[in-house]
């Protein structure tokens, strides 16, 4: 009788143990960082991305230097060349203090045909520097950065895009600091809030 009661009280102790245990939440690294910044950061998305090297990613990766962010679409021949071409202006007219400290990210909203083979094809016609990020991801998770950011888009009947130009600058914490509309940057105005 004896040995049933240590039996029984040793399995029970060993229930506990094993339901104590807490489960591996995957964005809990995430969820620590997001506790750094404020609840209109960019950095709250939980969605994974992949750049133009299919490497996988989250925003909140871009975390601690500046951003500057822009949506657009590989195949466009008129507006996403030109936000490309303005956003190069804008990082050579930086000094070499702020364009070491700033991410240039350009986030595509047609991930049916922005494969990152055809987004390297883009940052090779247009020659973006290593400074460039490019992005495709999920129609959702497009459209959610999108709406946070106050850009518009639809797709077309013929596969093409009809869209809003809008440069936005994040703060090292994901926060939007300054957005310009239109597709003739200010250099001044990001050149003043971008620190070295």
């Amino acid at each position: 009788m004896k040995r049933m009661i240590i039996l029984i009280s040793m399995f029970a102790l060993a229930n506990a143990v094993i339901s104590c245990k807490k489960e591996v939440d995957p964005h809990a690294h995430h969820k620590m960082e997001a506790g750094k910044v404020s609840g209109a950061s960019l950095y709250q998305f939980h969605d994974m991305f992949t750049d133009q090297n299919g490497r996988q990613l989250m925003l909140h990766q871009l975390q601690g230097k500046y951003v500057v962010v822009a949506m657009f679409y590989a195949t466009c021949t008129a507006i996403c060349p030109r936000i490309a071409a303005e956003m190069l202006r804008l990082e050579k007219n930086l000094s070499s203090a702020q364009r070491a400290n700033t991410t240039f990210l350009m986030i595509s909203f047609d991930p049916d045909r922005d494969s990152p083979a055809n987004l390297q094809k883009f940052i090779a016609k247009m020659k973006l520097t290593d400074s460039f990020v490019l992005l495709t991801g999920k129609a959702e998770s497009i459209r959610e950065v999108a709406a946070a950011l106050g850009v518009n888009y639809k797709k077309q009947d013929d596969g093409e895009f009809a869209h809003s130009s809008l440069f936005s600058l994040l703060s090292p914490q994901g926060e939007i600091i300054l957005q310009h509309a239109g597709l003739s940057v200010s250099v001044d105005n990001f050149r003043e809030k971008i620190r070295p």
